[in-house]
């Protein structure tokens, strides 16, 4: 006897969405900030406002290496962000840009088409890990927010707290 197709429940699936999209979207805003600061140009927001997150994530690094007044932990840590950031962008674009579809004995997941395959990519849905993503999103945030504090005070005056938050 097979198993019954799993039901996917949408509203504790759509709350969980919901919330990985709103903390994605908290990092995406940080990111951009840090951009317009680092950049020290009021042009700032023309480089970056509207871009996707691999552009921002990109602009971010590269500012980050011009800017020498950086302490080498701050931006040790602020690059391994980028990198986990990256990272979960790439998870979120899975569950943002595919639409539900049930395959086999009805299994449910998101389906969606890439760039130059004639195929489609199928990915079972785990609210575990739906939820996991969410709370990485949040986690780097709070990263980002401390390394945006630390800028917007010229990387002085850090304090311990501070120069953990930024390499954790």
């Amino acid at each position: 006897m097979t198993e019954p197709p799993k039901i996917l429940d949408f509203e504790t699936f759509d709350r969980s969405l919901g919330w990985m999209i709103r903390e994605a979207a908290g990092l995406e805003m940080y990111l951009e900030t840090i951009v317009k600061e680092l950049c020290e140009s009021p042009y700032g927001a023309l480089l970056i406002s509207g871009e996707p997150s691999s552009r921002v994530l990109n602009v971010c690094k590269v500012l980050i290496d011009a800017h020498s007044e950086i302490p080498e932990d701050h931006r040790a840590g602020f690059k391994k962000m980028l990198v986990e950031a990256r990272a979960a962008f790439e998870r979120r674009h899975g569950y943002v840009h595919g639409a539900i579809a049930w395959v086999g004995d009805g299994i449910p997941g998101n389906m969606r088409s890439r760039r130059l395959k004639a195929g489609t990519d199928f990915r079972p849905i785990e609210l575990n890990d739906l939820n996991q993503l969410a709370g990485e999103f949040n986690r780097l945030a709070i990263q980002a927010h401390t390394f945006l504090c630390l800028a917007n005070a010229g990387f002085t005056g850090s304090s311990a707290h501070s120069s953990a938050a930024a390499t954790s």
